[in-house]
């Protein structure tokens, strides 16, 4: 599996060194009334998606990383850290042992942690949510 962030069409490309579990969560904005003998359920308008996933950076080219990866945590680093300070969505593309895409979903960072090991890794977690242009 393949998990390549992006950000201004392409014009820069992170693929993820090691490509974690990822969690997706799709809210839809139900509502219950309460009627006078039983309670009405009203369906509502698919909410904004809401995705998880945590890993590591790799400090060297480990057997099992990316080959089209960057070993430079910082680097990795310095791009979420932008998206944030920036304020420009980013887009995530993930894609399967087949090479068939999975999701393919323009993000807004909304959370980024890290924490670097004592051998040069680092630990990341990042939350993403749903990003529509306008």
């Amino acid at each position: 599996m393949d998990i390549v962030f992006s950000i201004n069409n392409n014009a820069e490309i992170m693929v993820l060194p090691v490509s974690p579990e990822w969690e997706m969560a799709e809210d839809q904005g139900n509502e219950t009334y309460n009627g006078l003998s039983f309670n009405i359920r009203m369906i509502g308008n698919p909410g904004l998606r809401t995705m998880e996933l945590s890993s590591f950076l790799p400090s060297k080219r480990y057997p099992f990383v990316n080959p089209y990866a960057d070993i430079n945590p910082q680097a990795y680093i310095d791009f979420f850290r932008r998206i944030k300070s920036d304020k420009i969505p980013a887009r995530i593309v993930i894609t399967d042992r087949q090479s068939v895409e999975r999701l393919n979903m323009a993000v807004s960072i909304d959370n980024f942690t890290y924490q670097y090991r004592a051998n040069g890794d680092a630990d990341f977690s990042l939350s993403m949510t749903e990003y529509f242009f306008l």
